[in-house]
């Protein structure tokens, strides 16, 4: 229980930190997405070698997921960086077959885009790249696991805005995109 609460905290001060460096984007949720992920992290994986890089992607996704949620963007600050290095990172790696699953995310969210550009935003096409790289680590399952519970998980939200009564509403994409990639990640590694 310690852990678990030691890693909240550790969460919360590294969301601080990034939120000074977001300021312009005032993403306000981020010290709170920050802790709850690190919690996560720390109960799914604590232990084991995947601690250290479930954290630093669990600290990116709470960042892009704050900013979208205030913003309903992704701004390029934070997507084309990120797949930089996830692909850098899988390239010296080695997982060619990583970077495939990125590809084809990519290429689905691009024509649905170009298709029905109310869909899905520019920033979520660059981020497809990022979070498909990452969710195919985990195989096809976790590839085919995050590809198609990000869309499900925003039409559920969309559909309770809705019933709502705010028809008009923007759902952010990014959050849900974000979440399903650390689910399958966490799902499909030991």
């Amino acid at each position: 229980m310690f852990g678990l609460c030691a890693a909240s905290v550790v969460g919360a001060l590294a969301g601080v930190a990034m939120r000074f460096g977001l300021v312009r984007w005032d993403p306000r949720f981020l010290p709170l997405l920050s802790a709850v992920g690190t919690g996560w992290v720390w109960w799914r994986f604590g232990g084991s070698p995947f601690v250290g890089p479930m954290c630093m992607l669990t600290w990116w996704c709470a960042a892009l997921s704050a900013v979208d949620l205030r913003r309903r963007r992704l701004p390029n600050a934070l997507t084309i960086p990120g797949a930089i290095v996830v692909t850098t990172v899988l390239v010296s790696a080695g997982s060619a077959r990583a970077l495939l699953g990125g590809a084809l995310l990519f290429a689905i969210y691009l024509v649905v885009h170009v298709l029905a550009p109310s869909a899905f935003g520019a920033g979520d096409v660059k981020l497809a790249w990022s979070v498909g790289s990452i969710a195919a680590l985990g195989g096809g399952e976790g590839w085919v696991i995050a590809a198609l519970s990000a869309p499900l998980a925003t039409a559920v939200v969309g559909s309770m805005v809705a019933a709502s009564g705010h028809r008009r509403a923007r759902i952010a994409h990014g959050p849900s995109m974000c979440a399903a990639t650390l689910l399958a990640s966490a799902a499909c590694l030991p």
